[in-house]
């Protein structure tokens, strides 16, 4: 109505693309953590849990009277507090559930290479965490391990340039 010509229709965000109906009309979407998913979309309801496609695999490296130490820190996990603030470092999927999250097992903390789990497990568990932030944890990594029903099938390089 002003007379400003607009050529490009740009959107974004995850919780947007995984509510909207049609992209008609729009030329550039900017999904954000839409391909990956993570704790963050799921408690803004944009996912639920299998459908996040990034977790760290972490194992328990010691056990204390009440909580457990895992060997993915800040450099695995990144130090994101993710949507509810003081609440832990990510979620713990439960493996006798697949793609759900374990009622009670959480990383509740990290230091720069360890985690603290807010149980103690036996020394070798191993966990799959699910990112408070996918971005931030991916950036952590070189590649990506691919997973099929709990067997590496393929490794994908994660392209850097600048």
């Amino acid at each position: 109505a002003a007379g400003v010509d607009v050529p490009d229709v740009s959107v974004g965000s995850t919780p947007a693309m995984s509510a909207v109906e049609s992209l008609d009309g729009v030329t550039e979407a900017r999904p954000g953590n839409y391909a990956f998913f993570d704790h963050m979309q799921c408690v803004l309801g944009s996912c639920e849990p299998v459908d996040v496609a990034v977790s760290v695999l972490t194992s328990v490296v010691s056990r204390m009277p009440h909580h457990s130490v895992v060997d993915a820190g800040a450099l695995a996990m990144s130090k994101d507090p993710g949507p509810d603030r003081g609440a832990g470092m990510g979620p713990i999927y439960d493996e006798e559930r697949p793609g759900r999250l374990h009622p009670s097992l959480q990383l509740a903390s990290v230091s720069q290479e360890h985690g603290v789990v807010n149980r103690p497990l036996a020394v070798g568990t191993r966990l799959r965490v699910m990112p408070n932030h996918s971005c931030l944890t991916v950036a952590c990594f070189d590649e990506y391990h691919v997973v099929r029903g709990g067997t590496v099938v393929d490794r994908w390089k994660i392209w850097r340039s600048r």
